[in-house]
C-alpha cells in the first residue's frame, strides 16, 4: 500500500467488493427518503436569484432539495481576487452555519485558504487541496469544497467515514490486514455502539490498518465507487453513505448486526 496518494487508491483491490455492498443499499426501495438532512433556506434569499431559490424551495424531499443545491450553489462562487472575496466568504458562512449547522466554528481562515487554493491550482498547476489530512477540520472544510466544486470534492465527515469504513471492512474479510480510512470523531450517539475495532478483534480476529489518511484518498475512492454504482454524480454516493451511516433499521448498523449473527 505504498506510493503516491493516487496510487494508493489505484492499488486498493477491494473496490468491486465495496461497490457490491453499497449496491444493495442503493437498491433499497425507500433509499431517497432515508436522507434526512433538512436545512432552512431563509439565508439563501440574499444569495441566490429568485428563480434558483424557487427551484430549491419547490422540491418535495430533503434529498431532492440537496441535489438542486449542489447543482446551483457552485455557480455563485467567484474567482474575483483569486477567490478571496466577500461573496465566497458569505457562501462559506451559509454552508457552515445554516446548511451544516456548525455554529461552533468561528475561524474561517482554513476554509478561505482552501477556496483560494482552488482558484490558484489553475494557475500554478498543483492542487494543494490534495494534501489535506483527515483531521477534525476536514468535516467543515470539505462541506464548503463540496459546494464549490461538486464534481471534484465530496463531504468527508464522521458519518461518511464511519459508513465507508464498515463497507471496506466487510469488503476485505478475506484479507489478514484490513485497510481503512482514518476515523473522525463525531457527535452522533449511534456510532459508538458499533465500534469497528472491537468487532474486528473479538469477532473476526482481523488486524486493522488506517492506511488512507488524506482527503484526496477519500475523494478518489468515492469517484471510483460512483462509476461502479452507476450514479451520475459523486455527491449521490456521498449522500448514500450519509443516509445509511446511522440508520439502525436498514443502514450500516443493521448490516453490521446481521453480519455478526452469521
Amino acid at each position: 500500500m505504498a506510493g503516491t496518494t493516487k496510487n494508493i487508491m489505484e492499488s486498493f483491490t477491494a473496490k468491486n467488493e465495496a461497490a457490491d455492498i453499497l449496491y444493495g443499499f442503493k437498491n433499497q426501495e425507500n433509499r431517497k427518503n432515508q436522507f434526512d438532512w433538512g436545512f432552512k433556506t431563509d439565508g439563501l434569499k440574499d444569495i441566490l436569484s429568485e428563480e434558483d431559490f424557487t427551484l430549491i424551495e419547490k422540491q418535495d424531499s430533503s434529498y431532492e432539495k440537496n441535489l438542486q443545491l449542489k447543482e446551483i450553489l457552485q455557480r455563485y462562487f467567484s474567482a474575483e481576487k483569486g477567490g478571496d472575496n466577500a461573496q465566497n466568504k458569505k457562501l462559506a458562512d451559509w454552508i457552515i452555519n445554516d446548511w451544516g449547522g456548525i455554529h461552533s466554528l468561528k475561524d474561517f481562515g482554513k476554509i478561505n485558504i482552501d477556496i483560494k487554493n482552488f482558484y490558484d491550482k489553475k494557475q500554478i498547476g498543483k492542487d494543494k487541496i490534495n494534501d489535506l489530512k483527515l483531521s477534525g477540520s476536514i468535516s467543515s472544510r470539505s462541506k464548503v469544497l463540496s459546494f464549490l466544486s461538486p464534481d471534484e470534492y465530496v463531504i468527508c465527515d464522521s458519518r461518511n467515514i464511519f459508513a465507508l469504513n464498515w463497507v471496506l471492512f466487510f469488503a476485505q474479510l478475506d484479507s489478514d490486514k484490513i485497510h481503512l480510512f482514518t476515523p473522525l470523531s463525531g457527535r452522533n450517539q449511534t456510532m459508538p455502539k458499533y465500534n469497528l475495532e472491537t468487532v474486528a478483534n473479538l469477532v473476526y480476529e482481523k488486524e486493522i490498518a488506517y492506511t488512507f489518511t488524506t482527503y484526496s484518498n477519500f475523494c478518489y475512492l468515492i469517484k471510483d465507487l460512483t462509476k461502479k454504482l452507476g450514479f451520475k454524480k459523486i455527491y449521490e454516493t456521498e449522500m448514500l453513505l450519509f443516509s445509511i451511516s446511522v440508520n439502525e433499521e436498514c443502514g450500516i448498523p443493521h448490516f453490521v448486526k446481521e453480519k455478526i449473527k452469521k
